[in-house]
């Protein structure tokens, strides 16, 4: 299949942009994505998600001034397309001396208006209407993700607290599993002679209390294992969804699927790093000139998780592209001790090859940082991945939607768990123990 050119539909790398867009700049990357097919002067994105950029501008400065004091959020009204799926806006024809067009998508609850304005008149067609609708999907689906998708580091930050935090259950568990087991054998015991039905009722009724506690907590024990577990199936179908979007707006035919014989569960910083080594690869597949195929793999065993992607593009030159793809993508899965493999030859394509460990050889070993981490409450680990990755209180603020001063609240309590006294100090106890992030 040929993919059409850049005048017949949006520009997959401008695309590819968008989707990597920082939340700062997603105005200025749908600009660029959509003025090729729809000629415009500029462009404004409403994003109720992101307080503090809920409307961005995309203009000359003398636009944008004029455009900045409208009330953005009365126009859009209230309009709620599905999950996935984009629509019109009913807008006035003009706005700041701009002739407008508006549409709104949804993804998952992340909601984004896209608003184009020109000092032309001009009508735009059926093509173009579904360009816009697209790169508001796009926006969307972006928005979504910079509010759910953890630094690549913080995900070993999450496996070695999963992994300590599973040591003391595990090892707790066997203790009080072994002192109930004890006490049933000596109580049945001091029965056997006499019969259950002959014991003295109070000796009866701790047996049967007995009993109860261990079933209750080889049960509780399997709660908790699948706790920290997702259904791979469901991660993946997710994953080739956004994979599928990606590839059709930039004219790729897709082939993706999942061996996963068990149908099982496996840790969900396995699933997570799985979800964004995918998407990244993706994105670089689409960039590449003359690709037309693109191939999606993951293959679950009981020793790791390997995820292949590969496309029939033209490979680049000199190999420095793809040596910055592979760094790219070994920062995400070496904190997980995967490894990964970029390979390319010409009038063959590209592939990619990740390997991602399930279960011990993955988690960190036993230390007195680790341990230090456990004592952290589930608001202030966040606060500290934020921190590891690079993050001041104020963007941590932003980042989570909480007040500047909660932050410093957080702050000065793991500085006191961790028994440090700055974050400089928190973030090298964090670095002893395993957990790397990039900046976020």
């Amino acid at each position: 299949m040929q993919r059409r050119s850049a005048a017949e539909e949006l520009d997959a790398g401008a695309l590819a942009d968008l989707v990597c867009a920082p939340r700062s700049e997603l105005a200025d990357r749908a600009q660029a994505a959509l003025r090729p097919l729809v000629p415009h002067d500029a462009l404004v994105l409403v994003t109720p998600g992101s307080p503090a950029s809920s409307v961005q501008v995309a203009a000359p400065p003398n636009l944008s001034e004029r455009l900045a004091g409208a009330e953005w959020w009365k126009l859009c009204g209230n309009a709620q397309p599905a999950h996935g799926e984009a629509c019109p806006l009913d807008l006035p024809d003009v706005v700041g001396g701009l002739r407008i067009s508006g549409w709104v998508a949804s993804v998952e609850g992340c909601d984004a208006a896209l608003i184009v304005g020109a000092t032309a008149p001009g009508t735009l067609g059926p093509r173009q209407e579904r360009a816009a609708m697209q790169v508001a999907l796009l926006a969307a689906a972006r928005l979504r993700g910079l509010d759910v998708d953890p630094a690549p580091g913080t995900l070993g930050f999450v496996r070695a607290v999963s992994a300590e935090r599973e040591r003391i259950r595990v090892d707790l568990s066997s203790r009080h599993s072994a002192t109930l087991s004890s006490l049933l054998h000596t109580l049945r015991a001091a029965t056997a002679a006499s019969g259950l039905r002959n014991a003295p009722a109070g000796v009866a009724q701790a047996i049967d209390l007995a009993s109860e506690a261990l079933m209750e907590l080889r049960a509780s024990a399997e709660h908790e294992l699948a706790a920290t577990q997702v259904a791979l199936q469901t991660v993946y179908d997710e994953v080739a969804t956004e994979a599928g979007g990606l590839a059709q707006s930039a004219g790729l035919r897709l082939v993706a699927g999942l061996d996963d014989p068990e149908e099982a569960r496996v840790d969900s910083s396995i699933a997570q790093a799985g979800r964004l080594v995918t998407r990244a690869a993706v994105l670089n597949a689409i960039r590449r000139a003359e690709a037309t195929k693109l191939r999606v793999h993951w293959r679950l065993t009981k020793d790791a998780l390997t995820v292949t992607i590969a496309d029939d593009g033209a490979a680049a030159d000199g190999g420095a592209d793809l040596a910055a793809e592979a760094a790219d993508l070994q920062r995400i899965v070496a904190p997980l001790r995967g490894t990964s493999a970029v390979d390319s030859a010409r009038h063959w394509g590209t592939t990619l090859t990740c390997e991602l460990p399930r279960h011990e050889a993955a988690a960190p070993p036993d230390t007195p940082a680790v341990r230090r981490l456990i004592g952290l409450g589930e608001r202030e680990r966040e606060v500290l991945e934020l921190v590891v990755a690079g993050l001041r209180n104020r963007e941590i603020a932003e980042r989570l939607f909480i007040a500047d001063r909660t932050v410093k609240f957080h702050v000065s309590n793991i500085l006191q768990k961790l028994e440090v006294r700055s974050r400089t100090e928190a973030i090298a106890l964090a670095h002893a123990a395993g957990i790397t992030a990039a900046a976020a």
